[in-house]
C-alpha cells in the first residue's frame, strides 16, 4: 500500500495517456479520494470504476491505479 497524505491534496489526477481527471480533494484512512472533472475521460472513468456512483462528485483511488506521483501530479495506469 502506498502511503498517502495531506501532502497529496490539490495534485491533478492524470490518465495514462495524459488527459486530466480530477484533482485530489481529501486523503482519509490513507486513501486518496479523487474530485473528478466534468469532462473527465469517461473510459478511464469507467475502468476506475467511478462511472456507475450516482450523485457523488469525489470517489476512493486504489493505489493500485496510481504509477506515479510527481509534486504537481498523480499519474494511473489507466
Amino acid at each position: 500500500m502506498a502511503a498517502f497524505s495531506d501532502d497529496h491534496v490539490g495534485k491533478r489526477v492524470l490518465a495514462q495517456n495524459g488527459t486530466r481527471l480530477g484533482t485530489v480533494e481529501d486523503v482519509r484512512d490513507g486513501d486518496l479520494h479523487v474530485g473528478v472533472d466534468p469532462d473527465a475521460d469517461r473510459d478511464a472513468v469507467s475502468q476506475l470504476g467511478w462511472d456507475g456512483q450516482v450523485n457523488q462528485d469525489v470517489h476512493r483511488l486504489e493505489d493500485s491505479y496510481v504509477t506515479d506521483i510527481t509534486e504537481q501530479t498523480v499519474r494511473l495506469r489507466v
